[in-house]
């Protein structure tokens, strides 16, 4: 402490409204207290530790995903089809911490699957293909929200159309392209070294399913 009293304690909450940290002594008593009676490394640690903790709440820190198509085009002849569509996925984040919440990374995989023509077999072979990237982002301010676009995905959807058009060794099966969902990795560390992970999944269903 500031007094020069020594104090042992778990570090269990912080109230950001009172401005108040509640910690849980040896005795197992719970007490709250300002953060400024303690000395400046204390205060640092409390500081970090609230950052995480409201980093951690879902409900504090809210991360929503949904998917988009942003663009269609179709190129054709007189035999077949094809359609492309362009998505791309939204990331949104609200901090509803009262405080900011800096020092983070955000990593995502897109997983999506693609229909092909196999010439070799003449059968339609599923390409499975996942999508690294990464969203601009440092930190998130106080109640502040925040909408980052992933990059995008391109599926194609094929169609044979001329039942009197020869092919030999067989027509080409109409095939199509599917995204399965996205996995979002958030890391936030602080200068004190303290790190924690968050990975959000959507649809909530795709986690075990891929790795990363």
């Amino acid at each position: 402490l500031e007094d020069g009293r020594a104090l042992e304690a778990e570090v269990i909450g912080y109230n950001t409204k009172l401005g108040k940290v509640e910690l849980k002594r040896q005795d197992g008593k719970r007490v709250k207290v300002k953060p400024d009676i303690f000395v400046e490394a204390d205060q640092t640690y409390i500081k970090e530790w609230a950052m995480l903790d409201g980093f951690r709440n879902e409900s504090l820190f809210k991360v929503d995903c949904a998917k988009k198509k942003v663009e269609d085009w179709k190129e054709e002849n007189s035999a077949f089809q094809t359609q492309f569509e362009r998505f791309v996925y939204e990331v949104g984040l609200e901090n509803r911490n009262a405080f900011p919440v800096e020092n983070l990374k955000a990593e995502y995989r897109i997983f999506y699957e693609q229909e092909q023509n196999d010439s070799a077999t003449k059968k339609v072979v599923t390409i499975k293909n996942s999508k690294p990237g990464s969203l601009d982002l440092n930190a998130l301010g106080a109640k502040q929200k925040k909408t980052i676009k992933s990059e995008s995905i391109v599926l194609e959807e094929f169609e044979f159309n001329m039942s009197d058009y020869y092919v030999p060794d067989g027509d080409p099966e109409s095939t199509h392209g599917e995204i399965k969902g996205i996995w979002l990795r958030l890391t936030l560390t602080t200068p004190g070294g303290q790190s924690y992970i968050r990975d959000v999944y959507e649809p909530a269903n795709l986690q075990g399913k891929y790795a990363w």
